[in-house]
């Protein structure tokens, strides 16, 4: 749900248009990806980008796309989260956030350890938000889809 969140916020910050029927539900899998895909790539005026709540739903989108005989990043730009193996185990290699996952580890021991002594000695420890920053990695899977391209030269 915070991944969707800060889609919609970034997609608004944009200033462009949020639509509910381009946000597709998946269960974190390849095949619910490449599914996902091929519902919003049926329609005639199918979206440019895709964002996949992690890597493996963007690897099946990138196959979802290119199934349907779209270039990606030529025609569809797909971006994952998570870099895992796959992201560099398909092609086009994938696009995709990376999580700072051995200073979540770290992090999230350090502060069991500091709630299991507090408990210990009967101190009441408040919650505490931590965040992290992730990390852009781009590969082979984003561009300015060609019909963006058009619209940008013709306008220009």
């Amino acid at each position: 749900m915070r991944r969707l969140a800060g889609y919609r916020a970034a997609v608004q910050a944009c200033g462009a248009d949020w639509s509910e029927h381009l946000v597709v539900q998946g269960m974190l899998t390849y095949r619910s990806g490449l599914r996902a895909a091929e519902r919003l790539l049926a329609s005639a005026d199918h979206p440019t980008a895709i964002f996949a709540s992690n890597d493996d739903m963007a690897a099946g989108a990138i196959a979802a796309a290119l199934r349907c005989g779209l270039d990606v990043p030529g025609d569809l730009t797909v971006a994952g989260f998570g870099d895992s193996t796959i992201a560099t185990a398909i092609w086009p290699e994938l696009t995709t956030l990376r999580q700072p996952l051995a200073d979540m580890a770290r992090t999230a021991v350090r502060t069991l350890v500091q709630r299991a002594r507090a408990l210990r000695e009967g101190i009441d420890l408040q919650p505490e938000r931590i965040s992290m920053a992730f990390e852009l990695v781009r590969r082979q899977s984003d561009a300015i889809p060609r019909r963006m391209m058009a619209l940008t030269i013709n306008a220009g």
